[in-house]
């Protein structure tokens, strides 16, 4: 059974379609750019034990006057204190591109105390020792827009309006500047089984760099490939869902096999 949300929670997770006796929940966490509603559409294909909160950054949608955060410190810290344990219920993070580096240093701080989450899936990122970090943040409006363009996910409608994208550009500089300068070389282990989730044709997250991820869990360790470039998940959403499930569901079964099994089969 879930407790109220308290006045943090609130402000940082967005709940679709609240399920109080669900023995699991599911935070979701977006891309750099992203909102909540980049998994408005995952709440229909999970079942009734499983609950959904998406992490709503500053500086977009309902918090747009809010000041964006560019230090992932501050974010990681932010979301853990908002995403504490309730009740029974446990935690899976789930995150995609940036929000895949939150998701681990989310993990990290419930680790650290005493509650380390039932599974983390990490989608789309080279694992925080592997990324050698960026520049882009430091570049003018037209870099920013010129990278934004060549993402799929992207709505190439609202690249063409200058006024939306003035409101847009402190958001999307502060998301860059944060994952940009965001990297461990000696990163810790957590006592959590991790899933890596990849697109066969994506160019910013090569398969090889998935193995990576290994070296940052002492318990399973597994991999789904699916069809699709950088943001396969928008595409195969039932897909996407299914195989979270699925991880969900295996995490005994991780649990009792420290060394895991990379999986490549297609999903």
């Amino acid at each position: 059974m879930t407790t109220p949300l308290s006045e943090r929670a609130a402000r940082w997770l967005r709940t679709p379609r609240p399920r109080p006796s669900a023995s699991v929940r599911l935070i979701c966490l977006a891309h750099a750019g992203g909102t909540a509603s980049a998994y408005q559409d995952w709440s229909p294909y999970l079942p009734d034990d499983i609950e959904l909160s998406v992490v709503q950054y500053p500086g977009r949608h309902d918090r747009i006057a809010e000041p964006c955060v560019d230090s992932m410190d501050e974010m990681a810290d932010e979301i853990a204190a908002a995403v504490r344990p309730q009740g029974r219920q446990d935690i899976v993070l789930f995150g995609h591109s940036m929000g895949a580096a939150v998701a681990y240093e989310v993990a990290l701080r419930h680790a650290e105390h005493g509650h380390p989450p039932r599974q983390l899936i990490v989608s789309g990122r080279a694992a925080p020792h592997r990324h050698p970090g960026g520049d882009l943040h430091t570049k003018d409006d037209e870099a920013l827009v010129s990278e934004l363009r060549s993402m799929s996910a992207t709505d190439q409608a609202v690249l063409d309006d200058p006024e939306l994208m003035a409101l847009l550009f402190p958001m999307i500089r502060a998301d860059y500047r944060l994952i940009e300068r965001y990297q461990r070389k000696s990163p810790p282990r957590i006592d959590t089984p991790i899933t890596v989730f990849h697109g066969r044709a994506d160019d910013r997250f090569p398969l090889e760099e998935g193995e990576a991820w290994r070296e940052l869990t002492s318990r399973g360790f597994d991999r789904r490939v699916f069809e699709g470039g950088h943001f396969y998940l928008h595409d195969r959403v039932h897909q996407v869902v299914s195989a979270v499930v699925e991880a969900i569901g295996t995490t005994t079964t991780a649990l009792q096999t420290p060394e895991g099994s990379a999986r490549g089969a297609d999903t």
